[in-house]
């Protein structure tokens, strides 16, 4: 059974944990390798020790556990987009070993009823894998964006959801 609650400051370390393990494995390959060692879970942990409440991060919890978590709240990357999109997903991540198994799409479905609006989601452009995932959940292609990493820029794909 999984659970989907709001995060609390007893979650952090284990948000650090599946976010930072996620990160490795997602981006292998199509990130610098210096930019995935210097997002290890240390770093992970300091960053959601901050951004929890900030970011409204619901967690998915299997056998109390938290194996998922998705951030986010009001649009803050696309303000062109903000009329018709007023909310963002910030993050979404999914232990890898419960991958494929229901947790993402469950908890971009609680966020985007929490949010009760329009809302866009960055991807990295080669993570076809994601961009699949999201075009299932209803994800349309907007526009295109970049993420920067380790002095390099990565082209993204910038995804709109409409209210549910």
């Amino acid at each position: 059974m999984l659970d989907i609650r709001p995060a609390t400051a007893a979650d952090v370390a284990a948000i650090a944990r599946v976010h930072a393990a996620s990160w490795r494995q997602t981006y292998r390959g199509k990130l610098p390798a210096a930019s995935l060692a210097q997002r290890d879970e240390a770093f992970r942990r300091q960053q959601w020790a901050r951004l929890y409440r900030q970011d409204h991060v619901l967690v998915a919890l299997a056998a109390d556990r938290v194996v998922g978590f998705v951030a986010g709240g009001a649009q803050r990357s696309h303000s062109t987009l903000a009329s018709r999109y007023p909310g963002e997903v910030y993050g979404l991540y999914v232990a890898p070993t419960c991958q494929h198994q229901g947790v993402g799409w469950r908890l971009l479905t609680a966020k985007r009823r929490a949010l009760g609006t329009a809302v866009t989601l960055d991807c990295l452009a080669t993570n076809q894998v994601a961009l699949a995932f999201y075009h299932r959940q209803g994800g349309r292609d907007l526009q295109t964006g970049v993420y920067r990493a380790a002095q390099q820029t990565f082209a993204t794909t910038v995804l709109g959801f409409p209210k549910l």
